[in-house]
């Protein structure tokens, strides 16, 4: 018999030994590199996304753009970006747009850095520089439908506004890029009877957003048992004992709710673990604050609720809203708070405009450019 060194076979043993291996059969795969690559978060672009190394692209309205944006307030070629040699940055290059751009809130004085996850706006158009693998940009591009998902079934379960009656209402709802975990609504308890709610819950995504509906559908469907709705205090109390913290995956909520009579026009409310509310009066020079000291819902099965109640003149107007509305950052990098934000009150109407959404625009106005950091929740209720 010939020498079996290649044949398989093992002269001394009537077994046959496979001696092939995977990487005898199969290729083997480059290994996945990170790329740059620039993504749009907000603008009638949204989610498309656009791959750049260290030769510039340019970004504009006109159609010889490698990243075109159809926005009136986008120069034809606006700006170019490329990666930097070796480094997880890019570079941003003004080309003399008219309405300038800006990275993170600061404008572009001809060139400037975009660290990855940096935001860049031009015109109504916000793009968030990624370098990552292109198989990680995809999860991602993933979650973010996941989360548009659950904006739009929030937004669905949101009250229409009333226009006439005794009680009227108007409310503006913007989630961040992000999704938090807001909700709000109001409905009559019986023909004497109106309740309204701000719920804002800890943290963001997907499963923020969904308790924030768990605690809006009970509310909404009255499920709480052995309560009386017309009761802030009973209402607190009673979600308390049902959405503890330790058994809703380390979730809690603030709260602000409460209860008007248009008979005697007394209004009852209480809050927990939340910033007042404000009733402004007809004159709109004085703003009530109206706040219970309360603990947030979920944090212990012990907590204790109390309301409080206030009596509302004719063209009162009360304002309910999320911290989302005023925790901002300003186009010159400072943090605000609620103290900056309650000038805002007190301007007067803008024609046209309904009063939350023109809160809204004066918050835009101030902030730095791009999504709100959080979710923006102004509810509204006028008292005729």
């Amino acid at each position: 018999m010939t020498s079996s060194s290649h044949s398989g076979i093992d002269p001394t043993s009537d077994q046959t030994l496979l001696t092939i291996t995977l990487s005898s059969i199969a290729p083997q795969l480059p290994p996945e590199k990170r790329e740059h690559f620039l993504v749009a978060v907000e603008g009638s672009q949204k989610g498309r996304r656009v791959r750049f190394g260290v030769e510039p692209i340019t970004i504009g309205r006109k159609m010889v753009c490698e990243f075109v944006l159809p926005d009136a307030e986008v120069s034809g070629r606006h700006c170019q970006v490329s990666a930097l040699s070796g480094e997880v940055d890019a570079v941003v290059i003004d080309l003399q747009s008219t309405n300038g751009c800006f990275v993170d809130g600061k404008r572009v004085r001809e060139e400037s850095r975009l660290p990855s996850g940096g935001l860049l706006q031009l015109g109504s158009h916000v793009l968030r520089h990624e370098y990552r693998l292109e198989s990680e940009l995809e999860q991602s591009l993933e979650l973010d439908r996941d989360l548009e998902k659950a904006s739009s079934y929030v937004k669905a379960l949101l009250p229409a506004p009333i226009r006439d009656g005794p009680v009227r209402t108007d409310w503006f709802f913007m989630p961040s890029t992000k999704l938090g975990g807001d909700a709000f609504g109001y409905q009559q308890l019986d023909e004497h009877t109106f309740a309204g709610y701000v719920v804002d819950v800890s943290g963001h995504g997907a499963g923020a957003a969904m308790h924030s509906v768990s605690v809006m559908n009970v509310l909404r469907q009255r499920a709480l048992p052995n309560t009386d709705f017309r009761d802030p205090a009973q209402v607190l109390a009673r979600l308390n004992a049902m959405f503890q913290m330790e058994s809703h995956g380390g979730m809690y909520f603030s709260i602000w709710y409460g209860v008007y009579e248009p008979q005697t026009r007394q209004l009852r409310y209480s809050s927990a673990g939340h910033h007042p509310s404000y009733l402004a009066q007809p004159s709109r020079q004085e703003m009530v604050p109206l706040q219970t000291r309360n603990l947030m819902i979920g944090a212990t099965p012990q907590a204790k609720f109390v309301a409080d109640s206030i009596e509302v003149q004719p063209g009162s107007v009360l304002y309910v809203f999320s911290d989302g509305v005023f925790e901002v950052v300003t186009k010159e990098g400072t943090q605000w708070g609620l103290q900056d934000f309650l000038p805002l009150l007190r301007r007067p109407a803008v024609p046209g405009v309904g009063e939350p959404e023109r809160l809204y625009r004066a918050v835009q106005d101030v902030a730095r450019p791009g999504a709100l950091d959080d979710d923006f929740s102004m509810l509204v209720v006028t008292f005729v």
